[in-house]
């Protein structure tokens, strides 16, 4: 019994465009003017905000920072049109379906029905045997209205296993993400961790976390053949 559990952004999703073009508009309104060119090399290696906006020379008040989290936010949900599917992801999930139990899709996005709308306008729906968790399913499944963003791996932790809740027991879990804490959160649950190179993170960020760092999602067949 194999269980995969992949991340959407970073993972099977290029975000990188929209999230520049998302930090332009935002910046914009803060009083900031920037260009894509200048963001768009940034966004490349990291999205923490401190060290996004460090480069950019841009010091937030407080009560702007509250602004500029709320309307990257929005404006990343608006410009969805600004991503594509990495190459090979869909059809290497597709050839490895059959060996699997379940495939399962999370995100630590907060919208629900804009989360689905987007992982169905790219063909993503038809991989996965349930709809895409979100962290705003999260708290609908825990009562409460709103689950936040940090800590992280309190959330992720939850949302992986809301995910395979319905498959008792979840023997054998893989993991799949782009993000350092992403696969700290898998290896917490001790389930299999695999990295991808497609996020911001770097292969000696991901090594020390990992059981297995590959360059894509298109490089899965290699270790679920094996």
């Amino acid at each position: 019994m194999t269980i995969l559990v992949s991340d959407l952004d970073g993972t099977l999703l290029d975000v990188r465009d929209r999230f520049a073009r998302s930090q332009v508009k935002v910046l914009a309104r803060l009083g900031y003017e920037v260009k894509v060119t200048q963001v768009y090399p940034l966004v490349q290696y990291t999205m923490d905000a401190d060290k996004f906006l460090g480069a950019l020379d841009i010091s937030l008040s407080n009560r702007k920072l509250v602004q500029y989290y709320l309307h990257i936010e929005q404006e990343f949900y608006k410009g969805w049109q600004h991503s594509h599917v990495f190459p090979g992801a869909i059809e290497a999930l597709q050839s490895i379906r059959p060996r699997l139990t379940a495939l399962r899709l999370i995100t630590s996005r907060a919208w629900i029905e804009e989360t689905r709308r987007e992982v169905k306008a790219f063909g993503l729906d038809q991989l996965f045997d349930q709809h895409v968790f979100t962290r705003g399913d999260l708290a609908r499944a825990e009562g409460v209205d709103e689950i936040p963003l940090y800590p992280y791996l309190e959330h992720r932790q939850r949302l992986i296993q809301l995910s395979i809740t319905d498959i008792k027991p979840p023997d054998n879990v893989w993991v799949l993400g782009d993000s350092p804490n992403e696969m700290r959160a898998a290896k917490g649950l001790n389930y299999i961790a695999i990295g991808v190179l497609t996020g911001f993170a770097s292969k000696a960020d991901l090594e020390p976390i990992c059981d297995y760092v590959i360059n894509s999602v298109a490089d899965i067949t290699t270790l679920i053949e094996s």
